[in-house]
């Protein structure tokens, strides 16, 4: 189901995840053009409570949102459900009596107080005794500033985040340290190991969603695909008479159903059932996918492309995280159009350098424009991001 955007939504998210890469919540972030920190703060909550609606955004997850001082003592009482949020205060704020008594308060009404960015001072303690998580950036002050400010902060009984975690090695060296949530590029990075072998049912999968990505697939090929798998006919025959797609008549196989829906409709949501189905180690990693693949297929919609490839180039842009393998490997032997794999590869063509516009998008990086002005990449996004949830859903029923 599409959402109605207004053209002033301008706001993206970071999974957090837990040690077992397991999905603890979503950093809403602001990508408009705002002037100072309150006016982001105040955009990125009309979109999640607003525009979108906060559960479309993040599920059942928080939502952690950035806050400064000025935002906390001006906004009273916080128009959000203790719930529902993260409360994130910025780092720099000055920490004097008003924002600790409000930040008192605060607790004491049941919101988790984050500290962004975080470095130990003394002068620091007192607000220390309040907030529930510290976020580390562990990439500033050099390897050891990691372990450093774990050790200062263990006696405080927080929880550490640490954030712009780039690669696992890092996540493991951080997972040593006790720190216990995690935010950065490494969960849709693969763990390559040489030698690694292919587990050949990942394998087949991925090899499925390239035949079913084609859009000369031809009748045979859909079903063929579909009937080595007798849960994945079950399911998608299942999905396909939900209340969902309104059918006059029940279908009753895949034949039937590509006859009255289309071979586009039928391959689509093949593919995505397939997706759903893989088993990975992180939560993450299928609703990453799904989201850049809608994001793409409406950017190419809206520029007359070739919306087949550009769902397919999205869907298949974590196939190396989820095989442990470069992205070259995973998509070695894959019956895959020249424009997909060049996009894939090389960031090649229309949907290459959109692929590239997402990931900037996701996080954080790269031009942003007037959160007032038509923004198709911005607009994309924000409806992918609820479609994936609920994709994600159906997929894994």
């Amino acid at each position: 189901m599409d959402v109605a955007l207004a053209s002033s939504v301008a706001v993206a998210r970071q999974p957090i995840l837990d040690q077992r890469q397991q999905l603890r919540g979503y950093e809403l972030l602001h990508r408009g053009m705002a002037n100072y920190g309150e006016q982001a703060t105040a955009q990125v909550l009309l979109a999640a409570y607003g525009d979108i609606g906060l559960r479309p955004l993040v599920g059942s997850a928080p939502a952690w949102v950035n806050v400064t001082r000025r935002f906390l003592l001006d906004v009273d009482p916080l128009p959000l459900a203790p719930e529902d949020v993260v409360l994130e205060l910025l780092e720099n704020q000055n920490l004097d009596d008003d924002l600790l008594g409000r930040l008192q308060e605060l607790h004491a009404a049941g919101f988790k107080i984050a500290l962004d960015d975080f470095v130990y001072s003394k002068e620091a303690d007192d607000v220390l005794s309040l907030a529930s998580i510290v976020k580390i950036d562990v990439l500033a002050g050099g390897h050891n500033h990691a372990k450093e400010q774990a050790e200062l902060l263990r006696p405080f009984g927080v929880q550490l985040l640490a954030e712009k975690v780039e690669d696992r090695g890092m996540f493991a060296y951080c997972l040593g340290l006790g720190y216990e949530l995690f935010q950065g590029y490494f969960f849709c990075k693969p763990e390559i190991i040489t030698g690694r072998e292919i587990p050949t049912s990942m394998s087949s999968s991925l090899h499925d969603i390239a035949v079913l990505s084609r859009s000369d697939a031809t009748f045979e090929e859909i079903e063929s695909v579909v009937a080595r798998d007798p849960g994945l006919t079950l399911r998608l025959l299942r999905l396909l008479n939900s209340a969902s797609f309104s059918l006059r008549k029940r279908v009753t196989s895949v034949h039937e159903a590509v006859t009255m829906l289309g071979s586009r409709t039928v391959r689509q949501w093949a593919m995505l059932l397939v997706l759903g189905g893989i088993s990975t180690n992180c939560d993450e990693l299928v609703p990453t996918a799904l989201s850049r693949a809608r994001t793409l297929s409406r950017l190419a919609e809206g520029r007359g492309g070739d919306t087949d490839v550009a769902f397919s180039v999205g869907l298949l842009s974590v196939a190396d995280a989820l095989l442990g393998v470069s992205m070259e490997d995973a998509l070695q032997g894959l019956p895959l159009v020249d424009a997909v794999i060049d996009a894939l590869l090389h960031r090649d063509g229309a949907d290459g350098a959109a692929l590239t516009a997402v990931l900037d998008y996701e996080w954080g990086m790269g031009p942003v424009g007037d959160p007032g002005a038509h923004d198709p990449l911005g607009e994309a996004y924000a409806e992918a991001l609820t479609w994936s949830l609920q994709t994600t859903a159906l997929a894994r029923t």
